[in-house]
């Protein structure tokens, strides 16, 4: 699935099939694909919902218990325009809102598979060994931390969605990539840009290893933040993360990923004046897949001697079962296990589809 992606949704090996092979020939310059071939879907919803200390009542923390929570609906258009041209659109709806999550214009095998470009709103971690897309249940704490602490005009985590552009290249068990982003906005308002990169090194594909798809990589990304408040005098914050990422699988059984970040905020605040901030957390994943269940156990640890709002310690445990291959049907949990008064604890019966 890496493989298909990286090469803009034509198969891998051998000649692409994205210009001609399955579509119908309307002249001698236009092939156009079955509709069907290029649409998807993916569901969510959490029928039953219970979290400790999440509600305030009369002064005090009280324990929440919802049902019926439908969390979002997912519709995906994929695949290739012709031969070295593709597209990926995934447009999200939730109960209030409707936002395309991601828009991916690529161009491949530019110069062999040395050059290739994605363009639109896009993850500067989509290459890394630990993208935090499509998880199996919560996203990773430390790559969801803004600069900023969220508060500036242009305040960015390292894996959501952008407006960029993004180089990338591989050959054998190296991938390497490159990008730059507005920010938040398709519209810069202060003109700065962000930029990053990265390298992924994958263990080789022989066919005969049972590691096979494990791979460990690093990315570094900087950028500058800005004060939201137009009437004031604009105040910067430069800020940089480095990551580091691996993914080790085993056979079709085993899947262990784990994500470790430093960040460093040279004005977390936007203050005068600055006060340099900085902090490091990791993400560490186990799956065990005995079809058809599903084992997985999570643990996130966020750290910060300056920065004691971001801290975080919980681990993550939940069992899935696939009535199908597309649809699955799990107890997901999440403990608090910083040792604060005021733990929060989670369990939730979480289904979800795709078709």
């Amino acid at each position: 699935g890496e493989k298909f992606m990286r090469n803009g949704f034509q198969w891998p090996e051998d000649e692409p099939d994205g210009d001609k092979t399955g579509k119908a020939e309307l002249s001698e310059d236009l092939f156009i694909d079955k509709v069907g071939n290029w649409l998807g879907a993916r569901v969510s919803f959490t029928p039953i919902n219970f979290k400790t200390n999440d509600l305030t009542v009369n002064g005090s923390l009280e324990d929440s218990f919802n049902i019926g929570n439908p969390n979002w609906l997912q519709l995906f258009v994929g695949g290739a325009i012709f031969k070295n041209v593709s597209i990926f659109i995934e447009q999200e709806f939730d109960s209030d809102s409707s936002k395309f999550s991601w828009f991916h214009l690529f161009f491949t095998n530019l110069a062999d598979t040395y050059v290739n470009f994605q363009v639109g709103k896009l993850s500067p971690v989509d290459f890394s060994p630990f993208s935090d897309r499509l998880r199996i249940w919560q996203t990773s704490n430390i790559l969801n931390i803004k600069s900023s602490g969220g508060l500036g005009e242009n305040s960015v985590n390292i894996r959501q969605s952008r407006p960029g552009i993004q180089y990338y290249g591989y050959r054998g068990p190296l991938l390497w990539y490159a990008g730059i982003d507005n920010g938040t906005d398709a519209s810069d308002t202060d003109r700065e840009k962000n930029y990053w990169g990265g390298v992924r090194l994958e263990v080789p594909d022989t066919g005969q290893s049972n590691f096979e798809g494990s791979s460990v990589g690093f990315h570094i990304y900087s950028g500058i933040d800005s004060t939201a408040d137009a009437t004031t005098p604009r105040v910067e914050n430069d800020f940089i993360r480095y990551t580091m990422a691996a993914n080790g699988r085993y056979k079709e059984n085993l899947d262990l990923q784990l994500t470790f970040q430093i960040g460093e905020d040279d004005n977390w605040d936007l203050a005068t004046p600055a006060v340099k901030r900085d902090f490091q957390g990791f993400t560490i994943t186990g799956a065990y897949w005995l079809y058809p269940w599903y084992m997985v156990l999570q643990y996130d640890q966020i750290n910060s001697d300056d920065i004691s709002s971001i801290e975080f310690n919980k681990i993550s445990p939940s069992i899935w079962f696939f009535l199908r291959e597309n649809f699955k049907a799990g107890i997901a949990t999440r403990f608090d296990v910083s040792g604060g008064a005021n733990e929060q604890h989670e369990a939730a019966l979480q289904v979800r589809a795709m078709f």
